[in-house]
């Protein structure tokens, strides 16, 4: 038992040092060819490649949060390690992305790889893919293609392989469209359902994207200007419980595709649109209300997703029409919920922190204790200790 557990801790260092070394080789940390073959034959990987060319692999984390994220894509990892093309090297950048370091042979062999991690872990697996390389020592160029590639699922979806030297050139956006967002508000006001605010929205991002792409990090901008600006002139005047709230930008920011902002404009204005409509306030209320009483019963388990179900609305609208009627974003919410539970537990009972955690639905004490923290200003123990128990 003691040797395996040794064996353990150094298949975790040796990991960790093959995922430094490449990092550096990706990175253009290094220069001598000799010492990087040098190195990787002293890592017991193979160091000899014909064309080299980096891929990028990254799972959809459209459904998961940060915190889950990291894990996941070291269990990809684990397990691409043990079946990927013969020859090539997995290793883990230092912006938690999944590299692939192979000779350009073998990069026919990139569709069966997705296909399979696919099927294995469930949700898709976009690819990025620079072009070949002569030496080993430029493999960088390949990999900062290859990143490049992977942010160009921006426009064409998730689970897609893409290659960099498919990408056309990015337009640079001029002056904001104020035309365009003119004739947006003027559809809004004029729309008779929510289908009609969805085909304006289309009509609005298609007049954008004219001309060909945009660059992604110009999109994100003018996107926040449209809905930060959209708010303003559209509710002004509106009493909608006491303040319409700003929507959340950072929401925006850190959405992987077109589709999804496209969506989140369209459930935006449909919320706006209610907040217009003095008979579509009430029923938001009740939704809201239903909502929320899910969350108290179900806060162990609960998720935006399985809230959404319970109301018959999607993700992305259930989660604006909280931020305009509560004040607070859903995760806001289930978080004051669950924390107040964890109070709760910790005057009453004498569950150990990590059963407390547990309890009201989080997994990693770790992350538990920071959030309790962050939100009570003492830790769970020095909580329980204030209250005497």
């Amino acid at each position: 038992m003691l040797r395996e557990g040794l064996l353990y801790e150094d298949d975790v260092i040796l990991t960790w040092m093959r995922d430094r070394f490449l990092q550096d080789l990706v990175l253009g940390r290094t220069q001598n060819i000799e010492n990087v073959k040098e190195g990787l034959s002293c890592l017991n990987l193979n160091p000899y490649f014909t064309y080299p060319a980096l891929a990028l692999l990254e799972p959809d984390s459209s459904s998961a949060d940060e915190h889950e994220r990291i894990p996941r894509t070291e269990e990809i990892r684990d397990y691409l390690q043990q079946r990927a093309m013969r020859g090539s090297i997995v290793f883990m950048d230092d912006q938690n992305r999944i590299g692939l370091l192979f000779s350009w042979a073998s990069a026919g062999h990139l569709e069966a790889v997705q296909g399979m991690l696919g099927q294995r872990f469930g949700q898709p697996v976009n690819i990025g893919v620079g072009k070949p390389c002569s030496r080993l020592r430029d493999v960088h160029q390949s990999y900062e293609q290859a990143a490049r590639a992977l942010q160009n699922k921006f426009y064409r979806g998730t689970g897609k392989i893409i290659h960099y030297s498919e990408l056309p050139p990015y337009e640079t956006p001029g002056d904001y469209p104020a035309d365009m967002e003119k004739e947006l508000h003027d559809a809004l006001k004029a729309a008779d359902t929510d289908a009609d605010i969805e085909e304006a929205v289309e009509a609005f991002y298609q007049a954008l994207l004219e001309q060909g792409p945009i660059d992604i990090q110009a999109m994100y901008e003018l996107t926040a200007r449209l809905l930060i600006g959209s708010e303003k002139k559209l509710l002004a005047g509106v009493n909608y419980d006491s303040a319409c709230n700003k929507c959340e930008v950072m929401s925006i920011v850190k959405m992987e595709t077109l589709e999804e902002i496209k969506a989140y404009v369209s459930h935006f204005f449909v919320g706006v649109r209610g907040a217009m409509l003095p008979d579509q306030k009430e029923s938001h209320r009740s939704i809201i209300k239903k909502a929320i009483h899910h969350m108290e019963q179900e806060y162990q388990a609960v998720s935006l997703q399985s809230a959404a179900r319970k109301v018959y609305m999607t993700p992305t609208y259930l989660s604006l029409l909280f931020k305009l009627n509560t004040g607070r974003t859903f995760i806001e919410h289930l978080t004051h919920i669950r924390i107040e539970n964890a109070k709760k537990l910790l005057c009453s009972t004498h569950y150990k922190n990590y059963e407390v955690a547990e309890q009201v639905g989080y997994q990693d004490p770790r992350y538990f204790s920071q959030i309790f923290k962050r939100k009570v200003g003492l830790s769970p123990t020095d909580y329980r200790e204030s209250v005497g128990k």
